[in-house]
């Protein structure tokens, strides 16, 4: 794998071609299934508030592990993220992420949370983004996206709401996506 870091366009295509060899290019994304396809062994535990999600990837063995005490959704993002270290940075051999409470939902631009620009950070704040990216693309996948909205007026919270639930996310982050697909403008619902 090369150094070279993956644009937009492309972590959204890498997302997509892991839906469907995982088979699970379907509304909500079973991540069990992408666990399976990626060869990744789940662990729901306990963990500091602060501490979303950690990907331990050691040889051949891929552990993630996501906090227990946080909120489906956010379990749902915290493990598409690892998902995204995985697919999107594991190419230095053996690697530990743990990601603690940023802005998951990062729109564009720098990271905001110092952490990552620590000396002792096991991941750079480049990383992050892209992790966050390949999350938003793997549980709401552009095309399946369009074709729920469809019917929707998304000018209505409830109905990006409904979305929302119907993915697995939080309204927060289906706001977000809508608006990085052009679906929903950024003065509509946040």
């Amino acid at each position: 794998m090369t150094n070279v870091r993956p644009d937009r366009a492309e972590i959204e295509r890498r997302a997509v071609e892991v839906l469907r060899r995982a088979s699970a290019f379907d509304v909500p994304v079973d991540l069990e299934k992408v666990a399976r396809a990626l060869e990744v062994n789940v662990h729901f535990e306990a963990l500091e508030d602060k501490v979303s999600g950690v990907l331990v990837v050691k040889g051949a063995e891929r552990n993630a592990l996501v906090n227990a005490t946080h909120h489906s959704n956010r379990q749902r993002f915290s493990l598409a993220h690892e998902f995204g270290h995985l697919v999107l940075h594991d190419s230095e051999g053996d690697r530990l992420f743990i990601d603690t409470n940023l802005r998951v939902y990062q729109r564009v631009g720098a990271s905001t949370d110092d952490a990552y620009s620590q000396p002792d950070s096991t991941t750079k704040p480049h990383e992050e983004r892209e992790a966050n990216q390949f999350a938003s693309a793997l549980l709401m996948p552009c095309e399946l996206v369009q074709r729920e909205a469809v019917s929707l007026d998304l000018s209505e919270e409830a109905d990006v709401a409904y979305l929302a639930r119907t993915f697995g996310v939080s309204d927060q982050a289906m706001s977000i996506r809508l608006q990085q697909l052009g679906l929903l403008r950024p003065t509509g619902f946040l």
